[in-house]
């Protein structure tokens, strides 16, 4: 997942950008940098406005969640303290595609806004059987290593000897 920030200095500040493929968890960020109040209301709506979701007074709202989006929200409430709002949208549709909108309701008004691109099917990874080498052995850091500490031995054995012809044949 590419995650693309653009930012200003304003209390909720930045346009994210969240790239996913067609089935994936998308993660739709929404952090309220100031003081949390002990009690907040948050909207979340999609492009259409329809309610992704809605926190009244640190509470998920379930019930008047749009259908389109029953069962596949995740909020983080052990979080809200910290001013993390953010959540999670599982089971991702190309029809999800466009900008969110998290409303924090607090005096001053803050509203987040997160573009989801949703970028078509996951490539399929295809796997291919290794190319046949006529029974040639492969050398690897290992062999490498094995073949240097044998020839290492050699001349090792051979300084020992006083006929180095008869070890190194």
């Amino acid at each position: 997942m590419l995650i693309i920030l653009v930012c200003s200095l304003n209390t909720v500040r930045c346009l994210d950008e969240v790239r996913v493929y067609i089935g994936d968890v998308a993660l739709l960020p929404c952090i309220y940098n100031n003081t949390v109040p002990e009690k907040v209301t948050i909207s979340w709506r999609d492009k259409d406005n329809n309610n992704v979701l809605d926190i009244k007074e640190n509470i998920p709202d379930w019930k008047s969640q749009s259908e389109k989006f029953k069962g596949r929200v995740t909020s983080f409430s052990n979080l809200y303290k910290e001013g993390n709002f953010s959540i999670s949208l599982k089971e991702v549709q190309q029809g999800d595609a466009g900008v969110y909108e998290c409303n924090i309701k607090v005096p001053e008004g803050s509203q987040r806004k997160v573009k989801l691109i949703v970028t078509g099917e996951r490539p399929k990874k295809t796997t291919t059987a290794p190319a046949q080498t006529g029974g040639a052995a492969a050398v690897t850091p290992a062999s490498l290593r094995l073949l240097l500490l044998s020839a290492g031995l050699s001349v090792l054995l051979c300084s020992l000897t006083v006929n180095c012809n008869s070890i190194l044949l």
